[in-house]
């Protein structure tokens, strides 16, 4: 739990120091700015991630934690990054150094669920799974690309 505890403390203390520059239209995120496609690319993934943690969800609540482990591994975890490096388009490359580590964080605590589902431990993979949605809040709480 401290580990996510200070994901969401990095992404609240981003919130605090943009609220200084407040934009007009009340959006506190820092604006990254990106060519069109690698911007496509990123929402096609997030909705892919979204999507994915759905599909964990259902497997979860199915107590089918080999299938929860493999989806998680594949489709957002480590073995899942890079997809997108041979187009030069690739999301990361424009990603102030503080976003792209939390993706990587994210990424790696996917991971990290999948070890603990792949043990059977249904409680701990729970709380593992709850560490990669923080990464996802702390991100989309912090960055915007429009």
């Amino acid at each position: 739990m401290p580990r996510t505890v200070g994901v969401l403390a990095v992404a609240i203390l981003l919130f605090a120091q943009q609220a200084a520059g407040e934009e007009e239209s009340g959006d506190f995120r820092q604006l990254v700015s990106m060519p069109e496609e690698a911007r496509q690319l990123m929402r096609q993934d997030m909705l892919d991630h979204l999507s994915t943690l759905n599909e964990i969800m259902g497997y979860l609540a199915a107590n089918d934690l080999e299938a929860a482990a493999d989806v998680a591994e594949n489709k957002m975890g480590k073995t899942s990054m890079g997809k997108h490096r041979g187009s030069g388009m690739g999301p990361g490359r424009f990603m102030p150094v503080e976003m792209r580590n939390i993706g990587w964080g994210m990424h790696e605590a996917a991971t990290e669920f999948s070890q603990v589902a792949q043990n059977g431990d249904l409680t701990g993979a729970y709380g593992a799974l709850q560490k990669v949605t923080s990464y996802c809040i702390a991100c989309h709480y912090s960055y915007r690309t429009r």
